[in-house]
């Protein structure tokens, strides 16, 4: 009997571990699937937050009032066609050229290249598109863009702005007032002062909002004879082999061609210097020899 007491309680003990390890191991399952549910869906909206910058095209750490100038340098064989290229992109995406300069320079082959300068201002919701329509004009050297972040400037102009305005109204109102005309002069010396400060306020909030609203492009579009082709680390052996091939041959037909241009300008002296040769050889054959 006694016997028997053992066996039940240590069964009824083992009953009793088991249900505790089982509870305990359930609990456990259930926080891991909250804590699952939590971090998906901190990840779908984490998404959602960012495909909505992505459907808007801002950034979030965009500043209010960014002034963007972008610098490129091209170079082409065919300038009227690039400059035309040019044009027809300004027009198409409503920008328009500031500013503009075109030289000639002449190198020792006795070419002239056109070098060209333009400012343009293209409206900042159409950048990227026009940028990419820049393909077209030559083969680009280089590209730099500056970000200008003028958010805390604007804020101060217009702040000051308001305490101008402010300050004028009172002097207004004290004008309206005055009756002695010292009064007057002094108070119209000040409004007109203020008025003046205001304007250029006003001018600067105008400047910003321009600069802001059209970027700006100052693109340099240089003629060559021939194309620059550098070789990059992304380069395959063989073209790096024809672009050495087709420099070297380049190399070649410029040294022909200078020293062909060089003979030409050396004949004409080395026909007088020849002929001058010539006759002081053939008067030294003529003149008798001395006696003793």
């Amino acid at each position: 009997m006694k016997e028997f007491r053992r066996y039940f309680l240590l069964f009824l003990t083992l009953i009793l571990v088991l249900s505790l390890t089982v509870a305990c191991g359930s609990q456990k399952f259930s926080s891991d699937d909250s804590m699952t549910e939590v971090s998906e869906d901190s990840i779908d909206f984490g998404a959602n937050e960012e495909s909505k910058y992505e459907e808007e095209g801002e950034s979030p750490l965009e500043p209010e009032k960014v002034i963007t100038t972008i610098y490129m340098d091209f170079e082409t064989t065919e300038f009227d066609k690039s400059s035309e290229f040019l044009y027809e992109n300004i027009k198409k995406y409503g920008a328009y050229v500031e500013n503009s300069n075109i030289d000639y320079t002449r190198f020792n082959n006795n070419k002239r290249y056109k070098n060209a300068y333009y400012l343009i201002r293209v409206p900042k919701d159409k950048v990227l598109d026009f940028k990419l329509g820049l393909n077209g004009v030559g083969n680009i050297l280089s590209e730099n863009t500056n970000k200008e972040d003028v958010t805390k400037q604007y804020k101060d102009t217009k702040s000051r702005l308001k305490v101008i305005e402010t300050k004028e109204e009172r002097i207004l109102s004290l004008l309206s007032k005055a009756e002695k005309i010292e009064d007057i002069i002094k108070l119209e010396s000040e409004l007109s002062e203020i008025i003046y400060e205001k304007e250029q306020l006003k001018t600067n909030l105008m400047n910003i909002d321009d600069k802001v609203d059209f970027s700006t492009f100052e693109i340099h579009i240089r003629e060559v004879d021939r194309l620059s082709n550098e070789d990059t680390i992304d380069t395959k052996f063989g073209t790096k082999i024809k672009n050495a091939f087709n420099n070297s041959m380049y190399m070649f037909k410029i040294v022909i061609e200078k020293l062909i241009i060089y003979i030409v300008y050396i004949l004409p002296f080395a026909v007088i210097i020849g002929i001058i040769y010539y006759i002081i050889r053939k008067f030294k054959k003529k003149k008798p020899p001395k006696v003793d």
